[in-house]
């Protein structure tokens, strides 16, 4: 009898239905919460692993033991949570969005996240809701920023980066970018990246997390930034240097931060930036929520779930 494949899925549950109407009848699909404990248990014995998740590490040790495993494919362009060193010793391939312009020109949810930690920010609307929970109505506490004329900057103009530009330039903002990997951004003025940090009134950090851009905003550019600048990073934590951006934020170097991220997420409790947030009201963090809406998901994963079935020579057929 021919063995059942297996796909493994961590995710949104609300999202399995779709995944088991396109693998079913070729794979017997799993569900599992993100959890190290029950995924590892999983892992062992399934085909594909689909990761939506992001929030358990796929270590060499797991990788070393699941033997059946010939593919791991993620609904996300950033996949640093998996080794893909131990993927690459045992001929795994490691299949994301990044590149994947098909799909990926379909999903704004990401960038419109940015644009609403932007504008929270420059309003301060988290210390206004506070304030009016409270029964507060006192409007001179919230002096707001008003972003017409204003310089947003962009450290990446990728998908998201783009995104940001076309909302800058409908609130009447200049916008100036900073890409090493672009020559030509159309209308849009390019600068060196001290250059950008001394004229954004606004920063907006739009690049994945590899060696060139581990600690990109460290302490040396966030002393370069124009003072009281807003700074708005959904892309990686590691990318800042939080001990630093605190110190940046009590100085009033800048005067606000909205994050969707934060170094070593999910366990963030050692995180400079959360620890400050506590006491500090000039910082927003969401958790990793950018590209968590279920319209974004679900085509993310019906992408994915295709992707499966071409790679394992299962489309068409029944």
């Amino acid at each position: 009898m021919k063995k059942t494949r297996r796909a493994l899925y961590t995710g949104p549950q609300d999202a399995l239905a779709l995944i088991q109407r396109i693998l079913t009848p070729h794979f017997e699909v799993v569900w599992v919460e993100p959890n190290a404990e029950k995924l590892y248990s999983e892992l062992v014995r399934c085909d594909v692993f689909i990761d939506a998740s992001m929030k358990v590490p796929v270590s060499l040790n797991a990788i070393s033991k699941a033997e059946r495993l010939a593919l791991v494919v993620t609904a996300t362009t950033g996949a640093d949570h998996i080794d893909h060193q131990a993927l690459e010793l045992r001929r795994i391939p490691l299949l994301t969005l990044k590149g994947q312009t098909e799909i990926l020109s379909k999903l704004t949810a990401a960038a419109e996240l940015s644009w609403a930690l932007l504008m929270n920010c420059s309003r301060k609307l988290k210390s206004a809701f506070s304030h009016v929970e409270k029964g507060g109505w006192e409007r001179t506490e919230f002096p707001g920023v008003m972003l017409r004329g204003k310089t947003l900057g962009l450290i990446g103009l990728g998908r998201i980066g783009s995104c940001m530009a076309r909302y800058a330039r409908a609130f009447e903002m200049n916008v100036k970018v900073y890409d090493p990997f672009i020559t030509d951004a159309g209308e849009l003025e390019m600068l060196p990246l001290d250059e950008l940090l001394n004229q954004a009134d606004v920063l907006s950090i739009h690049v994945p997390l590899n060696e060139s851009t581990k600690g990109l905003l460290n302490r040396d550019r966030i002393e370069r930034l124009k003072r009281g600048a807003i700074v708005v990073n959904t892309s990686r934590g590691a990318i800042i240097d939080e001990m630093a951006m605190v110190e940046a934020l009590r100085s009033g170097q800048v005067s606000a931060i909205g994050v969707d991220v934060l170094e070593g997420e999910p366990e963030i409790l050692k995180s400079p930036l959360w620890q400050e947030s506590l006491r500090n009201p000039n910082i927003t963090i969401t958790p990793h929520i950018g590209g968590f809406a279920p319209e974004a998901v679900h085509l993310a994963l019906k992408f994915t779930c295709d992707r499966v079935l071409k790679f394992f020579d299962l489309e068409g057929k029944s």
